[in-house]
């Protein structure tokens, strides 16, 4: 299941070959590719006592694919009343057709934006109406493939009351904090874009990094100084400081509230505590530890002889990364475990190398690969043997199985990625839609900020967003007296503030679509929220049911429409359900010099 996503290592790839003209073919993408991928594997065993065995670890989403292998194993028979199966089948053909409006016919469903159609000349009405560029209020989506996106999962697959503290963060944050910093022009962000992942001149145009780049590709101070700093529209600085909260307040949390949990699970093995499904599994002979560690040794020299070989990174910051991954794992693994939520390490890995490494982008970019996706894929293998432990498939297998399927990933997704390079004009760009790239777009600016120009220069004293950096001591502080509170008064509403939560689910703002999170906030809501309350039969019965059925529609659809459209370039007929582009002053300039980007001023 792991290797059905997108790589993240190749990010590096069409960032070096789109932005900074470094051709990287597929022997460097394929052994990045693989080595960042299985190297997380051999962190799991050390985990698993504590991630996999006790029952409070849930693993939420893994719930959705248990459901699917029941419905899809189910006895009863088609005519009978509305089995799972019977639900299962009508939502996939139904979803299907129905995706055909937002995927081909009708465009415009997956962002709605209510403000920018009462008021389109409207600067303001545009920048907190739009979807990808404001601030996303009162802007609708019809499009599962937006509601249950990679950025939040399944609204099904989220505890409401974890969903409840990402959606208040995010009203705070987004809906007033953002507005009041970004129309008082801190910063002197008001020629910015209110919401953007993208990294900007004083004047609100496009950032050329090119002129701030020597002829190695390295950071040349001298050009940096003639050409000027750069400007991060606020949203995206303020997400920076979220990033530096979010860390802070998940190793105080985890301390507080789990720390004699982990340390007494890590000394003493003790299966008195196991529950039905640990009892079961535990009569299957586990994985070896030495099997961790051989993998880890063979995918760690490979590591090595591919950082070095390609001039990528240093072995000794290769090996840094590792240990940062390894002490967060179960940190992170655990908010996982619980809320369906993972924090990520991408800042603070490229944090500490950019001190460590100013100006050399490529490195920082490898860093926080190799430091972040061990996490993410170490936490992906055991989020699986969780599935296996639910199901009751011998770990051994679940761990053949993983490996295969990742050793097929690495082959095929370098090539995919390599062809369309070379293959579609203008791809990563807006002119390159629909292949804009919205993620790797935000890890092309933080390679800027964090690698090529680097952490003094941005968090300097002399620099606008210095104080963020007190950000840390922000996390460090604000988890005491909610445990306080929590354990003073066990009963009261202080049980479900689970800030670990609402911060980590607040970093995938940028680059993720305002409606996105509103939109499955929504929804969880519905199912999760006042479904399961007053209807809990109906709910768990068919509520992972009909998420799954939904996410299963929209893979078949959006293949058919891509193949039998997008291919053969048969374009819909322009019209209003095709103009997508609704809100056109939230995109460019800021609220201060938006008439400078209208196309009469061009």
């Amino acid at each position: 299941m792991t290797s059905s996503t997108g790589a993240y290592a190749l990010n590096i790839i069409v960032t070096e070959n789109v932005w900074y003209g470094h051709s990287f073919g597929y022997v460097p993408a394929f052994l990045l590719t693989l080595t960042t991928l299985m190297l997380g594997y051999s962190f799991a065993g050390i985990a698993r006592e504590v991630l996999i065995y006790p029952a409070e670890m849930i693993w939420p989403s893994t719930l959705v694919s248990v459901t699917l292998c029941r419905t899809l194993h189910e006895k009863e028979g088609f005519t009978d009343t509305m089995t799972r199966a019977k639900l299962y089948w009508i939502l996939v053909g139904c979803g299907f057709v129905y995706y055909m409006l937002p995927g081909y016919i009708m465009p415009i469903l997956s962002f709605v934006p209510v403000l920018c159609l009462i008021a389109p000349n409207n600067i303001y009405a545009n920048q907190i109406g739009d979807a990808v560029n404001g601030l996303g209020f009162l802007n609708l989506s019809f499009n599962w493939s937006i509601i249950s996106s990679g950025y939040f999962g399944s609204p099904m697959a989220t505890p409401w009351p974890m969903a409840c503290n990402i959606f208040v963060g995010f009203v705070i944050l987004i809906w007033v904090a953002v507005p009041a910093g970004y129309y008082s022009n801190v910063w002197g962000s008001g020629n910015l874009p209110i919401y953007s992942s993208g990294i900007f001149k004083e004047n609100g145009t496009a950032y050329d990094v090119l002129r701030i780049i020597s002829s190695d590709g390295m950071f040349d101070a001298e050009k940096y100084a003639e050409y000027g700093h750069i400007n991060l529209p606020f949203q995206f600085g303020v997400a920076y400081g979220i990033s530096f909260i979010s860390i802070a307040v998940l190793i105080v949390y985890t301390l507080l509230n789990n720390g004699k949990a982990i340390y007494e699970k890590i000394r003493y093995v003790d299966y008195s505590g196991d529950d039905i499904h640990a009892r079961l599994m535990r009569k299957y002979d586990e994985v070896p530890m030495w099997w961790y560690l051989a993998l880890f040794v063979v995918i760690l020299a490979i590591s090595i002889g591919a950082c070095e070989g390609y001039k990528i990174l240093p072995w000794y910051w290769l090996l840094a990364a590792i240990g940062l991954a390894v002490v967060f794992l179960i940190p992170i693994g655990i908010v996982q475990a619980i809320s369906n939520t993972q924090p990520g390490l991408n800042v603070i890995t490229q944090l500490i190398i950019g001190y460590g490494r100013p100006g050399d982008q490529l490195a920082n970019v490898a860093f926080k690969v190799y430091g972040y996706i061990s996490i993410y894929q170490g936490l992906s293998l055991i989020s699986n043997q969780k599935l296996g432990h639910y199901m009751k498939i011998p770990p051994r297998h679940v761990f053949i199985v993983q490996i295969v399927g990742t050793i097929v990933c690495a082959v095929i997704q370098p090539g995919v990625v390599t062809w369309m390079l070379s293959s579609f004009k203008d791809i990563c760009t807006p002119a390159g839609a629909p292949w804009t790239c919205t993620s790797t777009n935000a890890f092309y600016s933080a390679s800027i900020v964090w690698g090529l120009v680097g952490p003094r220069r941005i968090f300097g004293p002399d620099s606008h967003y210095s104080l963020l950096v007190y950000c840390f001591l922000i996390g460090v502080l604000l988890p005491i007296p909610v445990w306080y509170l929590q354990k003073r008064y066990p009963l009261s509403l202080w049980k479900h503030v689970h800030l670990h939560v609402m911060f980590a689910g607040l970093m995938q703002l940028p680059p993720a679509p305002i409606t996105a999170l509103t939109s499955w906030f929504f929804f969880c809501t519905v199912f999760n929220g006042i479904i399961r309350r007053y209807r809990y039969g109906w709910w768990q019965k068919y509520a992972f049911v009909t998420s799954a059925a939904l996410d299963t529609s929209v893979t078949i659809g959006f293949l058919f429409v891509y193949v039998c459209f997008y291919v053969t370039k048969t374009n819909m007929p322009f019209y209003w359900g095709t103009d997508t582009q609704r809100c056109p002053l939230a995109a460019n300039g800021g609220f201060k010099n938006y008439k400078d980007f209208l196309p009469s001023q061009q």
